[in-house]
């Protein structure tokens, strides 16, 4: 009986051991896992933040090499255009009138009225559109001017300010030069003013037409002394006999 409760007692304290055992050991295992997911979550929060940064300097490094880019672009073009000017490839031109941002602009050499009028805005509703030349080339300090619908022509004005283009007074004088010349009118500096008629050719054509009692078509000027067909074809579209 004594012996029973030798074993009893042993196998009881067996049991606590046993228990106790388990109990340390979850215990022990549950902090391991603590910790391993504690160091996890820093690798990967670690990670995650050296990822960003090397993300963040990588964009601002992008950054950096397009505002620099942009900078160099920007030289380039500051550095062109001062060279085309230096150059004489640019030309400065004075806008007036009825323009919607009248001042002076630069321009590239051989620019026409119309690249000038872009380059201000366009015209007002009340510019006069038929009083402008849009074909005429520009020249460097010259001042374009453009008239309001029913404005008096301002003639004096552009004959006292050198270099003011008056586009009116532009279509005035292009109706001039393309006023034929009558030959049987015509004295001797107006002649001369035909291409290959010199002082001689002229005073040719003058007497022919007192002896001859004048031309009758144009193509007797061949018979002028001095004057044949290749001469002729130079002004013919500019002469007339009536």
């Amino acid at each position: 009986m004594k012996k029973n409760k030798k074993i009893i007692g042993s196998i009881g304290i067996l049991i606590i051991c046993i228990i106790l055992f388990s109990v340390g050991y979850f215990i022990n295992l549950k902090k391991d896992n603590t910790y391993e997911d504690i160091f996890k979550d820093y690798d990967l929060n670690k990670t995650e933040i050296v990822y960003n940064a090397d993300k963040d300097n990588g964009m601002n490094e992008k950054v950096k090499n397009n505002m620099k880019e942009l900078d160099n672009k920007n030289n380039i073009d500051v550095n062109k255009n001062k060279m085309e000017e230096e150059s004489g490839e640019n030309i400065k031109v004075d806008i007036k009138g009825a323009i919607k941002n009248p001042k002076v602009y630069a321009l590239k050499k051989g620019s026409r009225v119309e690249d000038l009028i872009k380059k201000a805005g366009g015209l007002t509703k009340n510019a006069d559109t038929i009083r402008v030349n849009l074909s005429k080339k520009l020249i460097d300090e010259e001042v374009v001017y453009i008239y309001s619908k029913g404005e008096k022509s301002k003639e004096d004005f552009f004959n006292f300010s050198q270099g003011v283009t008056d586009s009116s007074l532009e279509n005035n004088d292009s109706k001039k030069d393309n006023k034929k010349i009558n030959i049987n009118k015509a004295n001797k500096e107006e002649l001369k003013t035909l291409s290959g008629i010199g002082d001689s050719k002229a005073d040719a054509i003058i007497k022919y037409r007192e002896e001859n009692g004048g031309f009758k078509s144009i193509n007797d000027l061949e018979n002028v002394s001095g004057i044949g067909e290749k001469t002729i074809s130079k002004f013919i579209d500019k002469v007339d006999i009536n």
